[in-house]
């Protein structure tokens, strides 16, 4: 009886033991502390928001983790990264455009992403591929669309020369290269050749007379409230961002859209500028906290994370899976086509930097300089640039 009695409380310690041996989950009451991950960006109004809701949603389902957001002015975002990770410090995460990843990939600031649970477009991973290795990991981006008034315009437009043609005119937000760029690109508009910058190429010269020429015959208008004559009625055509789409919607009028690709055809590439990605701090991505770095990353880049970013901010997600179940002829079936279709340009290409001076140019010529004095000054200063060692 005793030794019965002695086995079965030997028996109940050891499953005592056993269980309390099991580690209790972080973040829990008698588990380890949260691990707080530090993410930087420089979001502002609606976006900022936005981002904050998804940090707190994150912090609130997985407890292991503490998402703390810090914003930086884009203007100081770099230098303060470098220093302060010169004293092992600074974000875990950073999420930042496409100029400003660059520019941390050039001071080996940054290290390869964790997440890998997601899909983005080719082109959009091209943005943030350095050296044939993806550094950072695609999220959201802002693409030019042509965007119309559905109880004015009967049917989608085929071309964009079939609006031209027509006499319609067609409201532009702004004279900018990232915006122009498909068109640029079907009308024979370059950059470089052979590793040079050719920014007074006879094809930038022959794009620029045309969209002044097509200014003074009231075809195109330069403006940056496009977008409201487009919802006063003062237009038919709007040439914009998709982000523009959430003031379209506000608004409550009927509009469709078109993208560039499908109005000029092969050529008519988008050139990815305005993307933000998601990058990994080269320093504080230590192994104790991979886990919960590589969590955070691909809770924001879920469709449902980037769903909720599109529809609060009207920047389109970069999640190539996304736009599956999607109308043909709908809006993001359009901003499918749009990013299927841009340009695959890997992000120490040459040609972004080509394309500040290109830019520089347009502005200019926006204010009324000449268009081959201007292009001629940027081609020389580019040259300046791309001697330098």
């Amino acid at each position: 009886m005793r030794k019965g009695l002695g086995i079965f409380i030997f028996c109940v310690i050891i499953l005592i033991s056993a269980g309390g041996c099991s580690k209790p989950t972080q973040g829990e009451p008698g588990g380890e502390a949260p691990a707080v991950i530090s993410v930087w960006y420089s979001f502002q109004g609606k976006s900022e928001e936005e981002l904050l809701r998804q940090f707190t949603r994150i912090n609130k389902e997985h407890p292991g983790v503490i998402v703390k957001g810090e914003k930086v002015a884009e203007s100081n975002f770099v230098q303060k990264v470098w220093n302060l990770q010169a004293g092992g410090e600074g974000p875990e995460i950073m999420i930042a455009s496409r100029a400003t990843i660059f520019h941390l990939y050039e001071k080996g600031a940054i290290s390869p992403a964790l997440a890998d649970q997601y899909h983005a477009f080719p082109s959009a991973q091209a943005v943030f591929t350095f050296n044939h290795q993806l550094f950072a990991a695609p999220w959201i981006a802002d693409v030019p669309i042509l965007y119309y008034r559905k109880d004015r315009v009967q049917e989608p437009p085929l071309s964009l020369s079939e609006i031209l043609d027509n006499k319609n005119t067609v409201a532009v937000k702004t004279l900018n290269l990232a915006l122009l760029s498909p068109w640029w690109k079907a009308e024979g508009g370059i950059l470089s050749s052979e590793g040079m910058p050719v920014i007074d190429g006879q094809g930038n010269i022959a794009f620029l007379n045309k969209l002044l020429y097509l200014k003074s015959e009231g075809l195109l208008l330069f403006d940056s409230q496009g977008q409201d004559r487009l919802v006063k009625g003062e237009v038919n055509y709007y040439l914009g961002w998709a982000s523009d789409s959430t003031v379209l919607d506000k608004a409550g009028i009927p509009w469709g859209s078109v993208s560039l690709a499908g109005l000029l055809g092969a050529n008519g590439r988008v050139f990815l500028d305005h993307t933000l990605g998601i990058a990994n701090s080269s320093v504080k991505t230590v192994s104790g906290l991979e886990n919960s770095i590589r969590l955070v990353e691909e809770e924001l880049l879920k469709i449902e994370t980037e769903e909720s970013v599109q529809k609060s901010t009207g920047n389109v997600p970069l999640e190539d899976a996304y736009y599956n179940s999607f109308q043909s002829g709908s809006y993001n079936d359009q901003i499918r086509i749009t990013l299927e279709n841009a340009w695959y340009l890997e992000g120490n290409n040459l040609d972004w930097r080509w394309m500040e001076f290109e830019n520089t140019a347009w502005k200019n010529v926006s204010a009324g300089s000449n268009i081959e004095k201007e292009l001629s000054t940027q081609q020389l200063l580019a040259l300046e640039a791309a001697n330098k060692p």
